[in-house]
């Protein structure tokens, strides 16, 4: 009988671990799937932070099951050069390439008509026929920036009551600019505020304007939807600190860099809801299936060290006006 149990736990023993060698063994022959990311800038590397969170929580986990070929653009490239980083991109087969914004979607769609593409965060769908291009394979997470013009004037209105002349940036090269110059005009009439509209084509552009600018020139300033903006607002703090120009962000991660407010979707939820997205491409959903998806959490964000630096008193009823607060707020 002894002899008997003994064989029988010998027989499990084995067949125990010829399970787990099985396993094992399944778990190595499992083909990564290889996500592609085109990113434009270094802010929007926290949508890219957001989408490998979504994507881990989903059980797809870096190294284990997805692996990531990321290209990073910059404003100093050429459109030749960043063509070429794409191509390298594409011919490295991803299973899915994921983008940071319009541009981005742009060059791999000028290069691919076969891979599926998911964007991270582009401003409008209207005027940038990203999913309608004929023979693409696009889908993806609108930023809903065209849609919130007009909230976030009124918003440094409401933050900034005797505010009546506001600067207007648009980039020159962004293909919303014209769209967004109307809206942020329909709204100002309503309001009440003039608007002086200046267009610039570089960070450098944005820069020598800004320098040119006397204190107190203008209440505000609003910056108009465009990736080359994103960045150029917050190295230009120390600047619009030293003409005392508040100025009204598009996400709250320039806020957390230190500019004094914003209105808009992180960048962090935009990755993490694209996420979503990507699962079910990698599943075999055809993008076309899946078209577009508006922004989950829109907010205010407003940082209280920044806003301290301007001759402004803000009072509790404005600052009940904002879901994200960053700095020390002065009493």
């Amino acid at each position: 009988m002894k002899k008997q149990r003994k064989i029988l736990f010998l027989i499990l023993l084995v067949a125990g671990t010829l399970l787990d060698w099985s396993s094992s063994q399944q778990k190595q022959d499992v083909d990564l799937y290889t996500i592609g990311i085109v990113i434009a800038n270094e802010e929007r590397k926290d949508k890219v932070a957001g989408l490998k969170a979504g994507l881990q929580t989903l059980g797809l986990s870096e190294g284990t099951r997805v692996q990531y070929a990321p290209v990073y653009l910059n404003t100093v490239q050429t459109l030749e050069e960043e063509r070429s980083l794409v191509q390298d991109l594409i011919s490295k087969k991803p299973d899915v390439i994921v983008t940071t914004g319009a541009h981005e979607t742009f060059l791999i769609q000028q290069a691919s008509t076969t891979v599926p593409i998911v964007f991270i965060g582009v401003a409008s769908l209207v005027d940038l026929p990203l999913v309608e291009t004929e023979g693409t394979v696009t889908c993806g997470i609108s930023n809903g920036q065209m849609n919130v013009i007009g909230k976030r004037l009124e918003l440094t209105t409401r933050l900034l009551p005797d505010a009546k002349r506001i600067l207007i940036i648009a980039d020159s090269h962004a293909p919303t600019t014209e769209q967004a110059i109307v809206e942020a005009q329909s709204t100002a009439s309503l309001l009440g505020v003039r608007l002086q509209v200046e267009q610039v084509a570089s960070p450098r552009d944005l820069e020598d304007l800004l320098s040119r600018l006397s204190p107190g020139e203008y209440d505000a300033m609003l910056p108009l939807p465009s990736y080359v903006l994103e960045d150029a607002i917050t190295d230009c703090l120390p600047l619009l600190i030293d003409k005392q120009l508040f100025v009204m962000g598009a996400y709250p991660e320039q806020v957390k860099a230190g500019l004094y407010a914003a209105y808009g979707v992180s960048f962090h939820a935009q990755g993490m809801q694209a996420a979503q997205m990507v699962a079910r491409v990698l599943d075999g959903v055809p993008p076309a299936d899946l078209s577009i998806e508006w922004p989950d959490d829109v907010r205010l964000a407003v940082n209280a060290t920044s806003l301290s630096k301007l001759p402004i008193t803000v009072t509790d009823q404005q600052w009940s006006l904002a879901q994200e607060w960053y700095g020390v707020r002065n009493e």
